[in-house]
């Protein structure tokens, strides 16, 4: 994928042990590293994301495809919080490859869900879905927050997160290709899912060309801070003292909420469209997606705000624009539980309903990319980096869990939308009361590693 970004380019001007400026080789610089755990996201989780964002993985009915989401998410909360101690122990490098070999196998098991009916294969590949993507999770965060200077993690998040995205926007195109003749409710064309295991399968390769933190170049002339490797029982002590943190605290239920809503966006889209409003569904969502975060992630970035107010403003400017996708959405949810529809995008009422759930992804998209600058900020060093970020993705996988455990029963939706709705509710003040404080000194906090230090407030004017 190509980049016309200038920050971006800056890379160019990097250090890296012998190599100064433009001598130091493309392949240890931020943006290749950004680039090749975009391509692996892209492949793993984002063609993952693409199978869901059909409504419950391209199946018929939504009911076991969620019921099975619940097992691989309740695994990810273990293998999300214990992904410190991998990393720990084997390397960002190793845990990320290890990470990506279980998507494979949960594709090839809606293969034969949906070829042959195979209902078993479903809940094992969902089983080792979860044991590897939890660690995953767990490293492409670390890196992501990580590797890039603090000036331009906004646009490097959006960067990477516009990879997982264009998993999607490839799995919509291959949707759209083999179910553009689907006018009914129904589920997508088996061959959709062979492509989806092939590129699936490539992943783990692509994963050996990053490179290790000490060997990785900046722009800003700053070697990318690593933690020293610690006993397992000292590291996972250092994870439970998060989970005690008040910030950490404040910030759970925003994690709980980012992809609780992602089950009942895909029940809503599989009950009440046809196959092809779906695939076409799981294109536009993803061009949605990298749109928003690009320029979510510039404001972010934006050096004419200070620090503290970009990290207010922006978490005020997402959360009211979720609170009114709710309210529109309750109106929609409403109506539709009266009179359920079967809408095919030719069909009149059909832009308002699927406009809902476009809106919704993109409000996925947004709260992942301010979660993730969020969590950087708040890292005490770079030990606490990868420590922090798995215990919210493993927060964030608690909340996918209940989300479809309750999508995989014959709830009505309009329950699973006020689900979400008081959730978004829950959310909203007790994470602005860590907004505020980003970029503003705090009581204990050292120059070293800390993201939050009184230089970097003198340089936001703060």
């Amino acid at each position: 994928m190509g980049n016309a970004n200038p920050a971006l380019d800056a890379e160019l001007e990097v250090h890296d042990g012998d190599h100064t400026g433009k001598d130091a080789p493309f392949y240890r610089r931020v943006l290749f590293q950004a680039t090749v755990v975009g391509i692996c996201a892209f492949l793993a989780p984002g063609l993952w994301n693409a199978m869901q964002s059909t409504g419950a993985g391209g199946q018929q009915s939504p009911y076991l495809v969620m019921a099975a989401n619940a097992i691989l998410y309740s695994i990810m909360v273990l293998t999300c919080t214990l992904g410190p101690l991998v990393a720990n122990r084997v390397g960002l490098k190793n845990a990320m490859i290890f990470g990506t070999t279980g998507y494979a196998l949960y594709a090839a098991a809606l293969y034969t869900n949906n070829r042959f009916g195979n209902e078993w294969f479903v809940y094992l590949g969902a089983t080792a879905c979860g044991i590897t993507a939890g660690v995953f999770w767990s490293a492409e965060g670390a890196i992501m927050i990580s590797y890039p200077p603090e000036s331009q993690r906004g646009r490097y998040l959006a960067y990477w997160l516009a990879y997982r995205n264009g998993g999607s926007i490839i799995g919509g195109i291959i949707n759209l290709a083999f179910n553009y003749s689907g006018k009914t409710t129904g589920k997508l064309d088996w061959r959709t899912y062979l492509v989806f295991v092939a590129l699936q399968c490539l992943a783990p390769f692509v994963g050996y060309l990053l490179s290790p933190p000490d060997k990785v170049a900046r722009s800003d002339g700053q070697k990318v801070k690593t933690a020293e490797k610690v006993r397992t029982l000292q590291e996972l002590k250092e994870v439970l003292k998060i989970l005690i943190r008040k910030d950490f605290l404040l910030m759970l239920p925003f994690f709980f909420y980012v992809t609780f809503l992602l089950s009942y966006a895909g029940s809503y889209l599989t009950l009440y469209f046809s196959v092809r409003a779906r695939a076409l569904a799981s294109l536009i969502s993803a061009l949605g997606q990298i749109t928003a975060n690009f320029f979510f992630g510039t404001l972010l970035d934006w050096q004419r705000l200070t620090l503290n107010q970009r990290a207010r403003y922006s978490y005020i400017f997402m959360m009211a624009l979720f609170g009114g996708t709710w309210i529109w959405g309750t109106v929609i949810q409403h109506e539709y539980g009266l009179n359920p529809p079967k809408l095919d995008w030719a069909d009149s009422g059909f832009g308002r309903g699927w406009a809902f759930y476009i809106l919704m992804q993109v409000n996925f998209a947004l709260a992942y990319n301010y979660g993730y600058w969020l969590a950087g900020y708040v890292a005490r060093g770079p030990a606490e980096i990868i420590r922090l970020t798995s215990t919210v993705r493993a927060v964030e996988a608690a909340g996918g869990a209940v989300a479809a455990g309750i999508s995989s029963t014959s709830a009505p939706l309009i329950a699973a939308l006020g689900v979400n709705f008081g959730l978004w509710g829950l959310a909203v003040i007790p994470t602005y009361f860590v907004a505020r404080k980003i970029g503003l000194a705090r009581k204990g906090d050292v120059d070293e590693g800390s993201d939050i230090s009184t230089s970097k407030n003198k340089e936001n004017g703060v």
